[in-house]
C-alpha cells in the first residue's frame, strides 16, 4: 500500500513537472513572438517615418510630383518637382556622368537612405531575427516597383537604371533581399510574358 502510494506520489509530481515544463517553453514561445511583433512593429514604424524614406517612396510611386527638402538642403528653395527623367539622370553612375545638380544629388541620397534600410532589413533576416512574412505586407508594393519587370508603375529604363546603381555602389545585397519576396535571380524579375495571338 506504501509502495503504491510512493509510486503515486512519484509519478503525481513527474507529471506536475512536465505539464510546468511546457508551460514554461508555451510561455517562453509566447513571450518571444510578443517581442519580435514587437521589434517588427518599431522598425516597420521607423521606416515609415524617416524623412528620407518617406522621400525615396514618393519617388517610387510617382512619376511626376514634388519633393520636399531639408532646411538648406538646397540654398534658396524649399521643394523641387521632379520627373521619372530626373530620377533617371540622379541615378546614373559616376563612370556615366560627371557632374549632378543639387537636385540629383539629393534624389541620390534619398535613394542611399532607402537601400541601406533594404539591405537592414535583408540582414535581420539572415540572421533569424525576422522571417521574410513578418515583413512582406509592409513592404511588397515598393519591392515589387523595384523587382518585377510586370509591375508598370515606373518605366523599365528607370527601373533598369536603379539596378544599374545598386549595382555599381554595392548593394547586391537588395537583390538577394528581393529574391526572398519571391524575385528569383536575385536582381529583376524576368517572368516570361505570354505573347498575344497573331
Amino acid at each position: 500500500m506504501c509502495i503504491d502510494l510512493e509510486s503515486g506520489l512519484k509519478i503525481g509530481a513527474f507529471t506536475v513537472s512536465i505539464l510546468l515544463f511546457i508551460k514554461g517553453i508555451y510561455e517562453y514561445t509566447k513571450a518571444q513572438k510578443w517581442k519580435k511583433a514587437e521589434f517588427v512593429s518599431k522598425e516597420i514604424k521607423e521606416f515609415y517615418n524617416d524623412f528620407d524614406i518617406k522621400r525615396a517612396l514618393i519617388l517610387l510611386d510617382w512619376n511626376t510630383n514634388e519633393l520636399d527638402l531639408r532646411p538648406n538642403e538646397i540654398d534658396g528653395i524649399v521643394k523641387f518637382y521632379f520627373t521619372d527623367e530626373l530620377i533617371l539622370s540622379s541615378l546614373q553612375t559616376h563612370r556615366e556622368s560627371s557632374g549632378f545638380s543639387g537636385e540629383e544629388v539629393v534624389i541620390k541620397s534619398v535613394f542611399d537612405s532607402l537601400f541601406d534600410r533594404l539591405v537592414m532589413f535583408n540582414s535581420y533576416i539572415e540572421t533569424g531575427l525576422i522571417k521574410v512574412k513578418d515583413i512582406k505586407p509592409y513592404l511588397i508594393y515598393w519591392i515589387q516597383i523595384l523587382a518585377d519587370t510586370e509591375n508598370d508603375r515606373k518605366p523599365e529604363q528607370v527601373r533598369t537604371q536603379i539596378w544599374k546603381y545598386i549595382d555599381e555602389y554595392g548593394y547586391g545585397k537588395i537583390g538577394e533581399f528581393c529574391s526572398k519576396f519571391g524575385f528569383k535571380n536575385n536582381r529583376i524579375n524576368k517572368r516570361k510574358r505570354k505573347m498575344p495571338n497573331a
